[in-house]
């Protein structure tokens, strides 16, 4: 795993002045290297705006001190039309925060001062070292199977954050978990057991969310429970678990405890649950 995170922060650096990265890729390898996420500036030489950003707030020193904790890349508007239809950009200056993958976790259109792009890249400069594996195996090789591991690993990882993060890292989980199913092969044996787990973390991506309503819909369903017991248990069983919990439904709290007991991971599900309950 260390040599292929060292090849990607060696696939080319291609920095411009005030060390902007200008070329995509090699901005996503240093970011998994360096277990950063990617800060976007599109520009154009000719925009006013661009230039004010430039004068009034890239160049600040304290602006450039936090940027430390980011990968800076600089999109020109002109010449990289396929980034621009890609990432749905109409104007610029317009800055995007994404993660190693390209995945949007923040932007904005439009000019904005020192103070408000300090409130936001103070905000969202996490170390994302937690998702380093993942990130990588994903960027050498998309497939369904990536794509479902590092939404877990995201998954997981918004436990740890701030409600007002939170929301931002689970759109892109369920980003993931959406590629992961259009990645997935209908002909292939493991289908179906995949499938279903894909419907359980996305249910799970509600409970996080706090859409109670689309989780206690989605366990009113009519499903096959000998499958899920086959491969899925543990999910299903810790959705039930917290929406007992969040009911407060003690007859449910105790046959859902009891299952939740029987599971080999138990200790990971009861830990999710605590640090949901802690920051909900």
């Amino acid at each position: 795993m260390k040599s292929l995170i060292l090849l990607l922060l060696l696939c080319g650096s291609n920095l411009f002045a005030n060390n902007w990265y200008t070329d995509l890729e090699a901005a996503q390898n240093a970011a998994i290297a360096s277990n950063k996420l990617i800060l976007v500036d599109f520009w154009a030489t000719w925009c006013g705006p661009c230039k004010a950003m430039d004068r009034d707030v890239w160049s600040d020193q304290e602006v450039q001190e936090v940027m430390q904790n980011y990968i800076p890349l600089r999109v020109d508007f002109d010449t990289q039309r396929q980034l621009n239809m890609e990432y749905g950009v109409k104007g610029i200056p317009y800055v995007v925060i994404m993660d190693a993958n390209g995945k949007v976790i923040h932007n904005n259109l439009g000019y904005t001062n020192k103070l408000e792009t300090m409130r936001v890249l103070e905000k969202f400069k996490l170390n994302t070292s937690f998702l380093q594996v993942e990130s990588a195996y994903y960027k050498r090789k998309p497939s369904y199977s990536t794509a479902l591991r590092l939404a877990q690993k995201y998954l997981d990882y918004s436990l740890y954050l701030d409600k007002d993060l939170r929301r931002p890292i689970l759109n892109i989980t369920e980003e993931y978990l959406n590629e992961a199913q259009d990645l997935l092969d209908e002909k292939q044996s493991n289908y179906k057991m995949i499938s279903q787990k894909l419907d359980l973390l996305v249910t799970n991506v509600d409970l996080y969310q706090g859409n109670y309503r689309k989780v206690e819909r989605f366990l009113k369903k009519k499903i096959d429970k000998e499958e899920l017991r086959k491969y899925n248990w543990g999910l299903y069983t810790f959705l039930n678990y917290c929406m007992a919990i969040e009911n407060g439904e003690e007859t449910q709290i105790s046959k859902w405890t009891e299952e939740l007991e029987k599971l080999n991971n138990s200790d990971l599900y009861k830990t999710r649950a605590k640090n949901l309950q802690e920051t909900s």
